[in-house]
């Protein structure tokens, strides 16, 4: 992952120090930046840190109300891909997932 966040294990949960004190768009921008490796990968490791950073994003008040929605929305969705991902084989190179 980049810099964006800061790391504590691979995919850290709020509660385990997830935080953006200072700039809170960065949750924002990591969750972006995760989104677009989660096709190539289907990592159970890289939905859950999707999905805590939609959690840190849907409970920050600095947020736009509208985002602290979608995100919060899209929590329970990202956890069950997770599960997913962990019982399904992950896609070999070259292979077209659709």
């Amino acid at each position: 992952m980049s810099s964006l966040a800061p790391r504590r294990g691979a995919a850290a949960a709020p509660e385990e120090g997830l935080a953006y004190p200072n700039q809170p768009e960065l949750a924002l921008a990591a969750v972006l930046h995760l989104l677009s490796r989660f096709p190539a990968r289907q990592s159970p490791a890289v939905a859950k840190a999707i999905a805590d950073h939609l959690e840190v994003i849907g409970s920050d008040v600095r947020m736009a109300g509208c985002v602290r929605e979608c995100a919060a929305k899209l929590v329970g969705d990202w956890r069950a891909y997770a599960l997913l991902s962990e019982s399904s084989p992950a896609p070999t190179p070259g292979s077209l997932t659709h």
